[in-house]
């Protein structure tokens, strides 16, 4: 099992970015495709709880082994950063997170 988190800051590779850490935040579960050719892609959408207050400017998400704490495993800049403001939720569509090995 996986978890992507949202981070306001850039983990970087030593994991040292900034986490959501607002009390309606956890990190979701995410349930990726068979890999081909090394891709592989989120197989169901991914959504996060409703904002009860503001998350910030989510700007990069990340790859985790564990539900809380563990290991970052990927991680990557979003396209377009997202500010979370009380009342909004944060979702990835369907094949939107694509993971690619190297």
């Amino acid at each position: 099992k996986v978890w992507v988190a949202l981070y306001t800051t850039d983990p970087t590779k030593v994991d040292v970015g900034a986490e959501v850490k607002e009390p309606s935040y956890n990190r979701q579960e995410v349930v990726m495709s068979f890999p081909v050719e090394g891709k592989s892609e989120n197989s169901a959408q991914i959504d996060f709880s409703e904002a009860t207050s503001n998350w910030g400017n989510i700007t990069h998400i990340g790859i985790r082994d564990e539900a809380y704490d563990g290991n970052l495993l990927y991680f990557t800049e979003l396209d377009n950063a997202k500010d979370i403001l009380s009342g909004d939720q944060f979702r990835i569509n369907v094949d939107k997170l694509k993971l690619t090995l190297t």
